[in-house]
């Protein structure tokens, strides 16, 4: 007897509490629920914007009104937010045009067809402006910040697809420019071709009121050989050293006379490269003056002076080439 009463205690609480559940659940009620909100271009054909005095965070507060289960339903799916798309619940036409958010929101299909009243939205509207998207293809231009370079300067891709709203595309000049860094420039060797990969391509002749801009492919690859450097220096005085065989010196006794002991007006051009390490010290230069006997015995006294200790490609240019050199034979010393 006892267990019969527990049963039938237990099928009426059960009963009493689904008769709860399904009562609370067609309880109508009002709620307000907070909803991110995405707008999506539903294609590729488009590009939009929010307008600047639309105060619009892509977050709607949403008040509903309908019944207890239906709104827990829908709370429940809002969590991971709704999209609008251009086309279904948003105009698609180009213009520019201020939305009713509560129509919009209202044609989602997580509210759609639900019995859910959307009483009210925050923000009520937003400005929405739609154009088509149009693309250009722009040649690239490399700034090379006045950097000289030998032979073709090579651009991969040599051109960049600029996507943009098509109310711009009429009346401006748009360039796609590869801006080298002058760090890396500085990493090159004059005179070998070199790959600068990963150079990022800046737009220029933007007009400032531009919107909804796109480029496909941001970055490209130059091929360049930079131009060797060509630099001058003068050369401080140089001594000047006579230079004869050990058997002309066993003959001869060679003087140069005081003025002519150190040679200046020595002007150095080549390379840049070359012409710093000649600065730094690490390249010195020698102003020597070859001596043959036969020379001395034709008579000869003006010698031209050769700068030796330069690498191939250093020019020198002397104001005064020759010296004087005075000699006379050993023999001729000696007395009779």
């Amino acid at each position: 007897m006892k267990g019969e009463r527990l049963r039938t205690f237990i099928i009426v609480t059960i009963v009493s509490a689904l008769v709860w559940l399904f009562a609370e659940s067609r309880t109508l009620r009002v709620e307000t629920i907070t909803v991110p909100v995405q707008i999506s271009l539903g294609g590729r054909t488009l590009v939009f914007r929010i307008t600047d005095d639309s105060d619009w965070n892509s977050i709607a507060e949403i008040e509903l009104a309908g019944p207890v289960g239906k709104i827990g339903d829908i709370r429940a799916a809002a969590l991971d937010g709704i999209t609008l798309e251009l086309g279904d619940e948003l105009p698609n036409d180009p213009g520019v045009r201020t939305v009713d958010l509560r129509d919009a929101i209202r044609r989602d299909a997580l509210f759609r067809d639900t019995g859910v009243t959307i009483r009210r939205v925050v923000p009520e509207t937003i400005g929405l402006q739609v154009d088509r998207l149009e693309t250009l293809r722009l040649p690239v231009e490399v700034d090379l910040a006045g950097v000289e370079t030998a032979g073709p300067v090579r651009v991969t891709p040599p051109e960049v697809e600029l996507q943009l709203p098509a109310s711009f595309v009429e009346g401006h000049d748009y360039h796609a420019v590869a801006k080298v860094d002058t760090s890396r420039l500085s990493t090159l060797t004059p005179g070998r071709r070199a790959e600068l990969s990963q150079i990022p391509i800046e737009l220029a002749g933007l007009p400032e009121d531009i919107w909804g801009i796109r480029l496909v492919n941001p970055r490209v690859t130059v091929s360049l050989t930079l131009r060797a450097r060509t630099e001058s220096m003068k050369l401080p005085e140089l001594p000047v050293f006579i230079e004869m065989s050990p058997s002309d010196l066993a003959l001869w006794t060679v003087e140069i006379p005081p003025e002519d002991r150190v040679l200046s007006g020595v002007t150095l051009t080549g390379p840049g490269a070359l012409i710093d390490r000649v600065r730094r010290g690490e390249i010195r230069p020698r102003a020597v003056v070859p001596v043959t006997s036969e020379d001395l015995a034709n008579g000869v006294e003006r010698f031209k002076v050769q700068i030796e200790g330069l690498p191939p490609g250093v020019a020198v240019s002397i104001d005064k080439p020759e010296i004087r050199v005075h000699a006379t034979t050993r023999q001729a010393e000696t007395p009779g």
